[in-house]
């Protein structure tokens, strides 16, 4: 298979569905999960009581890991009730974090009736005050028009805060919003910041655009190498594109064996093209495996 060919073929395979978005709570630092993994003896019964004694003590972050408990039905049975007025205790005592998820929840009426001028309200009170995955939430609604007036110049100033303000995702956001305003050299520089931040999908992104040569001079090599990064952060098409570029022996050297197991690795994540693309090696027909001619596993257009 040609360059020109090999190029068409990866970049084909990762347009069409978006990119998995996480929830608008994502990346806030949540107490229970941290602790719940750190080798404590405590269970998550344990933990509960614990946090619940000192929320009634006054700890307002405590009182915010016990709503994310109630939330995810850790520990406690699951009520988005307890949680919702969990959440509105500690924002009413300043935890931006609880803000934010309170706001969260009155956006998608999750435990209390849906609100969304008073989510938006919340979001812009705790993004005033430096709390930028508020800002990048907020972001994301007025780039979708979600519950307000679509607006792309207030998505794009919320997003290249939040980028800026080192909230999680929020520079892929920003970047993703540039290359559909045709803002590309804007989109390079998001993205670089979003996968030195270590999201991995940023740094897909990046390798994407030196295949395609846009807002970047068009390089294999250089795309390669941010390839390589995106997929040892698990970016499964990072490693599904950069497994055809090692099958085919572009801006890589050739190699069978590493081909299949950047493809075995994409399949493990579930990515449908990468399995294809190994039963296709398997079978041992073509020189098209790895290629991924399909669409559904990702696109550059899409927001994680």
């Amino acid at each position: 298979m040609s360059r020109l060919l090999l190029i068409a073929s990866v970049l084909a395979a990762c347009g069409g569905k978006k990119d998995a978005e996480p929830t608008a709570g994502s990346g806030s630092g949540s107490a229970p999960g941290s602790a719940a993994g750190s080798g404590s003896a405590m269970t998550s019964a344990g933990l509960a009581k614990h946090y619940d004694a000192t929320c009634v003590a006054g700890d307002l972050e405590a009182c915010r890991s016990l709503a994310i408990m109630y939330t995810e039905g850790v520990g406690v049975a699951q009520d988005l009730r307890k949680a919702t007025a969990l959440f509105g205790q500690s924002c009413n005592g300043g935890n931006l974090a609880a803000c934010n998820q309170l706001a969260l929840a009155l956006v998608e009426g999750k435990g209390i009736a849906a609100d969304v001028a008073k989510g938006v309200e919340l979001y812009q009170s705790a993004c005033d005050k430096g709390y930028q995955l508020a800002c990048r939430n907020l972001g994301l609604m007025y780039r979708d028009g979600h519950g307000v007036t679509a607006d792309a110049d207030k998505a794009e100033k919320l997003l290249d805060a939040a980028c800026q303000g080192g909230a999680p995702y929020a520079c892929t956001n920003a970047g993703d919003l540039d290359v559909t305003r045709g803002k590309l050299e804007a989109s390079i520089q998001h993205y670089k910041k979003g996968c030195d931040s270590s999201d991995a999908v940023a740094c897909r992104h990046m390798g994407i655009a030196y295949l395609e040569g846009k807002g970047l001079p068009a390089s294999t090599t250089a795309a390669s190498v941010w390839l390589d990064r995106g997929c040892r952060g698990d970016d499964p098409i990072a490693c599904r594109v950069l497994g055809a570029m090692r099958r085919q022996g572009v801006g890589v050297a050739k190699d069978e064996a590493i081909a299949r197991a950047l493809l075995t690795r994409a399949c493990a994540k579930k990515d449908a093209e990468a399995c294809s693309a190994l039963a296709t090696m398997a079978a041992g027909s073509g020189s098209n495996a790895g290629s991924g001619s399909g669409s559904s596993a990702g696109s550059s257009s899409g927001v994680r």
